[in-house]
């Protein structure tokens, strides 16, 4: 990845352990999306009061996206596990990013990839809830 680049456009921002760095529900607000320079980030996607997915983030992931593409209210929670230092990307800036740097879009097309694929796995466990239930 190009991180010259890729700092010219975004902001660099910073997180203490366990700061919240957004909550599901939330609208997505800007930075909208996150890319880890150092430290671990939590990323948590609730399914039922009991059953949750918890994806553990480091240098040189992505994290925010997932509602960037979705066009919706975040569904996930993201917590800094450790002090973190990230470039934070507005949608704008984000769609910039992946045009100008393809090891960045590929990044994260890898990141995303995987987060979908563990999230229909738990989807596809949860009961059926159908029209009438």
């Amino acid at each position: 990845m190009d991180f010259d680049l890729l700092a010219e456009l975004s902001q660099p921002v910073e997180f203490r352990s366990g700061d919240k760095i957004y909550e599901m529900d939330y609208t997505i607000g800007d930075p909208c999306a996150y890319l880890i320079l150092e430290g671990e980030v939590r990323v948590m996607r609730k399914y039922t009061p009991l059953k949750m997915e918890n994806f553990d983030l480091t240098k040189g992931d992505l994290f925010g996206m997932l509602e960037v593409y979705l066009g919706t209210a975040r569904i996930t929670d993201a917590v800094a596990r450790t002090g973190v230092r990230a470039l934070g990307f507005s949608k704008v800036q984000f769609e910039r990013a992946m045009v100008s740097d393809i090891a960045f879009a590929l990044q994260s097309i890898r990141v995303l990839s995987k987060m979908l694929r563990q999230i229909n796995g738990h989807i596809k466990e949860l009961p059926y809830q159908g029209a009438g239930a």
